[in-house]
């Protein structure tokens, strides 16, 4: 066993996916001096925490994850010094998978990255929309209101569970307490630099990024229109019996991740003032981590909630929608023709691939509509595709 295992459970949103990738960037440096980063690449963390909360497969349903738990700790195992274990996926779990990771780790020590409320509600719903959710922005943000911690949480899934469960730090921190001791790793206010952030995660496993260059990783953020146009593509598709996960490799890491956030069209990134309900749950978050005792990294004052410039995604009109939607089609039907181009399958052709074009003089509403019913065809063809490669191979 690792003479020291620490554990990164998160929460959402908190630069897990900068820390990740730094970590793998510098994972052959780091082992030289002593610290592993375990599994080849961080899909190998992510494989081995869905198993431990109980997936046998992945969540796109193609491969097998059985084992990958045990197979993370054996490499702990088989390790004399440091080991880091990065996978907000840990945040909302219950105390029964923070007990599995204890007997499975010893007393691992937990770093808990933190960011304020405000610039997280935003940057959840965004998030939660990439991955299938379906719920509109002035929702999102008033159940989060209704039912701030503290107030019973619904058992079923709801836009304020799915918040408060990623995002209740103080709850975070008293569950993992009962695994080991607990860092909280603020993230800087804005206008910091942006290596801060990974100085201060520096700080809890013993290594100074400051010494190495870390490239800046690819999650670029979507503004108003482009979220609220995928949501609505949730709606549809999910009334195809498409829900998520189907298709979640191309809706959210080649759609959401890669192709809409280079799009040349005319957006703004979500905005939101500080309300007072925000203001008195981030002071009560703070107390409440002080008098858990936990290990700073950072400053309290860094969690003092921030207005995020940008415009209202419940403003967002048809009018608007239309050409981003177009936009939308025109590059992920070139990216599904150039695929199914580089990797044929019989009876699955570039040719097969579904077309479309605007009609003119059609009214915005119909308009926008109709171009999200063209954009879940061409996500429908390429999740029947796969199905069918699937069954192929049965």
């Amino acid at each position: 066993m690792a003479r020291r295992v620490i554990v990164h459970v998160g929460a959402m949103k908190s630069g897990t996916t900068s820390l990740q990738h730094a970590l793998y960037a510098h994972r052959e440096h780091l082992a030289g001096l002593g610290i592993l980063v375990p599994g080849t690449t961080w899909r190998d963390q992510a494989d081995a925490v869905w198993n431990l909360r109980g997936r046998e497969t992945s969540l796109a349903g193609d491969r097998s994850i059985e084992g990958s738990w045990q197979r993370l700790v054996d490499e702990i195992d088989a390790w004399p010094e440091t080991a880091v274990v990065s996978a907000e996926l840990l945040a909302p779990v219950g105390d029964d998978v923070v007990a599995k990771v204890v007997a499975s780790l010893g007393a691992p020590e937990i770093v808990l990255s933190v960011r304020d409320l405000n610039r997280n509600l935003p940057a959840m719903w965004q998030e939660v929309v990439q991955n299938g959710e379906v719920w509109a922005w002035s929702d999102f943000v008033a159940s989060a209101r209704v039912r701030r911690p503290r107030r019973p949480l619904p058992d079923v899934l709801t836009a304020a569970s799915r918040f408060w469960s990623e995002q209740d730090v103080v709850a975070i921190a008293r569950r993992w307490s009962a695994a080991g001791p607990v860092h909280v790793v603020t993230v800087p206010g804005p206008g910091a630099p942006r290596s801060a952030l990974l100085e201060r995660f520096g700080e809890v496993i013993g290594f100074s990024f400051e010494d190495v260059r870390t490239p800046r990783p690819q999650n670029a953020s979507l503004g108003v229109v482009r979220t609220d146009l995928l949501r609505r593509l949730n709606l549809e598709l999910d009334a195809r019996d498409l829900s998520f996960p189907a298709g979640i490799r191309l809706r959210k890491h080649v759609l959401a991740k890669k192709l809409m956030p280079g799009l040349d069209v005319a957006d703004e990134r979500i905005g939101l003032r500080v309300e007072p309900w925000v203001e008195k749950a981030a002071d009560q978050q703070v107390t409440a981590l002080q008098k858990l005792g936990v290990r700073l990294h950072g400053d309290w004052s860094d969690l003092m909630p921030v207005e995020v410039d940008g415009a209202d995604p419940s403003a967002v009109t048809a009018d608007e929608i239309v050409p981003v939607a177009v936009a939308t089609h025109v590059e992920l039907r070139a990216w599904l023709v150039h695929r199914a181009e580089t990797s044929p399958r019989q009876g699955w052709g570039p040719e097969t691939v579904p077309e479309w074009a605007p009609g003119h003089a059609v009214p915005a509403d119909r308009a926008a509509a109709e171009a999200v019913e063209a954009l879940a065809d061409l996500v429908e063809w390429a999740v029947r595709r796969t199905r069918a490669k699937q069954d192929a191979r049965a």
